[in-house]
């Protein structure tokens, strides 16, 4: 391995690490020497990401989190510096969508997603709508701050935020989920001028359409699925993996000039 790309000796903290994006972060951080703390609400998919970090021959500690749970957020960072004494690495990357519009408008129940997705035309609630709102933006902005400290201690750190193509480009489908995805480009740009001084950089990753990533109705219904892919340039969804590739690059030394930026990784999607 080129070693800048090493994570040898590294410990990474990977949130939504139960699947899908996560998942393939962790263990590709973990092929590349890392040690992980896997995050997500659901203990069964933890024991199956840590099977994967463990076949790397890395230790993985896996910690059921809400990441909307304070009590549960600081139990998570606790442990994670129990166990290693420090946080390297932070990837955000807990989140949920919305397949609901934020207002419904007359002849919206004329619109093909109407007819595909059961939901679509339903008014988005005030519960679903904070939800959302504190599980993608409040919550990985609380993991942050209480991260940020032990960086500061050690004078570096890496921290890696997934977003989305639609932080910039904007479908009637998502509802809120656009809103969250831009607040945290915008909280990233800001995070990353005021902790360069303590050798911390803040990037983010937005996929376009990953298979097991969050909109599952896109790669389960065809017709939704051939739709998207006609505005895809390179005419495929991505690959998890490719996702893990592009956080290690974010995660090791390889990057360390870059900071304050987002890179979209989705086949063309946003130019095309």
């Amino acid at each position: 391995m080129i070693k800048e790309f090493s994570l040898e000796g590294k410990v990474a903290l990977v949130t939504g690490a139960g699947r899908g994006i996560g998942r393939a972060i962790a263990s590709t951080f973990a092929e590349a020497g890392a040690d992980i703390v896997a995050a997500s609400r659901t203990p069964q998919e933890l024991d199956e990401t840590a099977e994967e970090v463990m076949m790397h021959g890395r230790r993985c500690v896996t910690v059921p989190t809400d990441i909307n749970n304070a009590d549960q957020v600081k139990r998570l960072v606790d442990t994670a510096l129990a166990m290693f004494g420090k946080i390297d690495i932070l990837v955000n990357n807990a989140g949920l969508d919305s397949l609901k519009m934020t207002i419904p408008v007359p002849g919206a129940e004329n619109m093909k997603l109407a007819q595909l997705i059961p939901d679509f035309n339903e008014p988005l609630t005030d519960d679903e709508w904070n939800k959302i709102w504190n599980t993608n933006v409040k919550g990985g902005y609380d993991l942050t701050r209480l991260v940020i400290p032990n960086m500061i201690q050690n004078k570096k750190g890496k921290i890696i935020n997934i977003v989305s193509t639609s932080a910039i480009k904007y479908t009637a489908l998502q509802g809120v989920y656009p809103a969250t995805k831009a607040a945290i480009v915008a909280l990233s740009r800001s995070l990353a001028n005021e902790l360069a001084g303590f050798n911390i950089t803040v990037n983010c990753i937005g996929p376009g359409g990953v298979v097991t990533a969050m909109p599952d109705s896109i790669h389960s219904n065809g017709e939704i699925s051939q739709d998207y892919l006609r505005s895809v340039p390179l005419g495929r969804f991505g690959e998890p993996r490719e996702v893990g590739l592009l956080a290690l690059y974010l995660a090791s030394e390889a990057s360390d000039y870059m900071t304050g930026q987002t890179l979209y990784l989705d086949g063309g999607y946003t130019i095309s």
